[in-house]
């Protein structure tokens, strides 16, 4: 008899992965058309992913896309062959990327390379080090990927961009289609070509808007949120990871004030302020300054890396609040300390002594709570001009930042 029975029949042909009973042979063992597309997706794209438990979570079929980590190892466990996927792709090399759809309510966006929206390459000296832990890179990809993406038939950015800037649309509408608030222009950090005016405020708040949301939807973790946590997390996270972004390009383009999506800014000297729109400089002048003393020095004193920064990026986003449900909360609870760790242990890699790692991570720990108090400054800002009715800001900016008050990290 053959010391390798035949593993099928019609009784037995459930898949060995999540047990559908649905299932046939598929890259070398019994899975269903459903764990056959994650794992070729896994495979194709090269994602990583994490357990927030102790990574012996159960699979099954109703509850299979609860931890992706444990799905993709039991895949391997029962034999899929990553060979095969590469094998199957090599025959399909004209396969066309999807371009992202970026809705909250389905799943996330990849932000995939395609005829109308790029992603350009980080160079292999900004990558990082193979040494690093992975889910320092997991985050550092995807901020970089994030960041990257864009519509390149929208190279006039200044000629073009304004009209397609449109704040009269509600939070739900924009969260289903956030292309209907701004288009994908390639985000121009760094290029100070002249001084913000008032135009310039609401263009960068639509940019950042559309940033934000494919970051967000970039996280697996955060489809597991219900609908209305995620709108809340939205309006909660939106103005304190923007201000992690833009004093992050201030400092690493050297910009002794706030450096706008397109070729704009705005300077922290009171001489060029003087040139400036009123609206402007009410909005930006204490908020700018708040910046560049809560969280551009401290990047500098630091000389803060581009890994720290994506880690940085994702804790504050991953924080709890009283405002959200309770799983939602314990979600955000344990995958903030896993980024929080994974941070931790990439500072003390880099340090030659405990004592200064822990002294770094307590400055990048006092920068979230610079970030807070430059959301409530933003918040009140935004309220203010848009009950005058200054700077067109009254619709969506008003809807996410009035809607509640931004509290200490709780």
């Amino acid at each position: 008899m053959s010391p390798h029975p035949r593993v099928l029949n019609d009784n037995n042909r459930r898949c060995l992965v999540c047990g559908d009973d649905k299932a046939s042979r598929h890259y070398g063992t019994v899975a269903c058309n459903g764990c056959k597309g994650f794992f070729r997706r896994s495979v194709w794209e090269k994602r990583t992913y994490f357990c927030i438990a102790n990574e012996d979570c159960e699979v099954l079929q109703q509850f299979r896309n609860r931890c992706r980590a444990c799905r993709f190892n039991k895949c391997v466990m029962v034999g899929m062959d990553a060979r095969a996927v590469q094998s199957e792709r090599e025959i399909r090399p004209n396969e066309t990327a999807k371009k992202p759809k970026g809705s909250l309510k389905g799943k996330r966006s990849s932000l995939q390379t395609s005829n109308s929206v790029t992603s350009s390459q980080p160079s292999s000296s900004s990558t990082p080090d193979v040494d690093h832990p992975p889910i320092v890179k997991h985050l550092f990809n995807i901020q970089r990927r994030v960041e990257t993406t864009f519509c390149p038939e929208f190279d006039d950015l200044v000629a073009r961009f304004g009209s397609m800037c449109n704040v009269r649309i509600s939070l739900q509408s924009a969260l289903e289609n956030p292309e209907k608030v701004a288009t994908r222009t390639k985000l121009e950090w760094g290029n100070t070509s002249r001084l913000a005016d008032i135009h310039d405020l609401k263009v960068t708040w639509c940019r950042t808007f559309v940033w934000f949301h494919d970051y967000l939807s970039s996280f697996e973790e955060l489809e597991r949120l219900n609908y209305l946590d995620r709108e809340q997390l939205f309006k909660l996270r939106f103005a304190p990871v923007s201000w992690n972004l833009y004093a992050w390009h201030s400092y690493q383009n050297n910009i002794d004030g706030v450096t706008f999506t397109n070729d704009a800014w705005y300077p922290l000297d009171k001489e060029k302020q003087a040139f400036m729109d009123k609206p402007c400089n009410d909005y930006y002048s204490k908020i700018a300054d708040t910046m560049i003393h809560g969280l551009v020095y401290r990047m500098k004193g630091i000389n803060m890396t581009e890994e720290e920064f994506s880690c940085m990026l994702a804790i504050t986003l991953f924080r709890p609040d009283y405002r959200l449900s309770s799983d939602a909360n314990k979600l955000l609870q344990l995958t903030g300390d896993v980024f929080t760790k994974a941070l931790s242990e990439y500072v003390l890699s880099r340090e030659t002594s405990e004592l200064k790692a822990m002294e770094r991570m307590a400055t990048l720990m006092i920068m979230l709570t610079s970030v807070q108090s430059l959301a409530r400054q933003e918040d009140d800002n935004v309220t203010f001009l848009a009950i005058f009715d200054m700077a067109d800001l009254v619709g969506l900016p008003y809807e996410v930042h009035s809607a509640l008050r931004q509290d200490d990290f709780s």
